[in-house]
């Protein structure tokens, strides 16, 4: 279900990127890859995917180091990851460092914001507002991320058009507190949000379950650093099949594997259209031009997803006007 409502995504994404670079490609260039999290994360994967896609056709030679952070939140081996970074860019002297998500700036890239002895660096998936690391700076340009909650709740007014109470449910990472500051100031006025953080899935469990007396849909924002009862990371995908399965409300996700997984629809992210954007930005700095002369990227596309499953589960009936716009429609 996830592979064929992505790969659709996959397709249009590649269809509508720009050429990044002219032929001929970077033979001995160097570009390092550091993601904030692990492989297994589908956002994580989808990034990298786009990255290697983009870069190797080039010719580009890549080294890709994935920090963990979130199988190994604590802070000593959080800092322990970024020094290992620091090693290895040192050690392999990459042209420009790619570099995904929160943790891997804040532990590893800002120190180098500003440095004209530094690589160049581009960022992708950063939550946070850029300048809290430093950027844009001479040698550093990037992707901001930035949850589509006000088109999403749009959309999903289409789909449910009685909805004024909604249950705004995120893990407890630094990053999604930041992503929900900004949300709650972009909300429209005549939607009430109530916003919980969560630590364990059990907490999760209960309030998934409550939300059906008190509200009129549940926004599923994030669920990655969730534990059980033994302290362990609980798999975002028995998270999300476990929310599919028990919510009674109309749910609104806002990551292309969220909906995948079960949400009935989204305004999305794609790691894929994150990865392939901050692979058209290293390609136009190896091509020449200074990373501190590239505009950031702050708007991605924001696509369309829907969960037809999900909807025939809950009773609604999905436009057909709506489903010729969606992107993708898990089916």
């Amino acid at each position: 279900m996830y592979c064929n409502a992505i790969f659709a995504l996959f397709l249009l994404l590649v269809s509508a990127a720009p050429p990044a670079a002219a032929d001929g490609g970077f033979p001995g260039r160097k570009v390092l890859v550091v993601h904030s999290y692990d492989r297994g994360f589908a956002w994580t994967a989808d990034i990298d995917d786009a990255l290697q896609r983009e870069l190797l056709p080039r010719q580009v030679q890549i080294r890709t180091f994935f920090m963990d952070t979130n199988l190994r939140p604590r802070e000593a081996d959080i800092i322990a990851a970024g020094r290992k970074a620091t090693d290895i860019m040192l050690e392999f002297r990459p042209d420009v460092v790619i570099v995904s998500d929160d943790n891997a700036q804040k532990y590893f890239a800002a120190q180098y914001a500003g440095n004209a002895s530094a690589p160049s660096f581009v960022f992708c998936g950063v939550n946070k507002a850029p300048a809290t690391y430093g950027y844009p700076a001479i040698n550093v340009t990037g992707v901001v991320e930035n949850l589509a909650w006000a088109k999403g709740l749009e959309l999903l007014r289409r789909l449910k058009p009685s909805i004024r109470k909604i249950a705004v449910l995120r893990d407890t990472r630094p990053s999604s507190l930041t992503e929900a500051d900004k949300m709650n100031s972009s909300g429209p006025d005549d939607i009430e949000a109530s916003w919980f953080a969560i630590d364990s899935f059990e907490e999760w469990q209960k309030r998934v379950l409550a939300a059906g007396s008190d509200y009129d849909a549940l926004a599923v924002m994030t669920y990655n650093n969730l534990t059980d009862a033994e302290g362990h990371i609980v798999p975002a995908e028995q998270i999300m099949l476990w929310t599919r399965d028990n919510a009674v409300l109309p749910t609104l996700g806002f990551y292309d594997y969220t909906v995948a997984d079960g949400t009935l629809c989204g305004v999305i992210q794609t790691g894929f259209e994150h990865g392939t954007l901050a692979a058209s930005l290293a390609l136009r700095i190896l091509g020449g031009e200074r990373a501190g002369d590239i505009p950031v990227i702050n708007q991605t596309r924001g696509l369309i997803m829907l969960n037809s499953l999900t909807a025939r589960k809950l009773g609604i009936e999905i436009p057909h006007r709506l489903s010729q716009e969606a992107a993708a429609l898990v089916e």
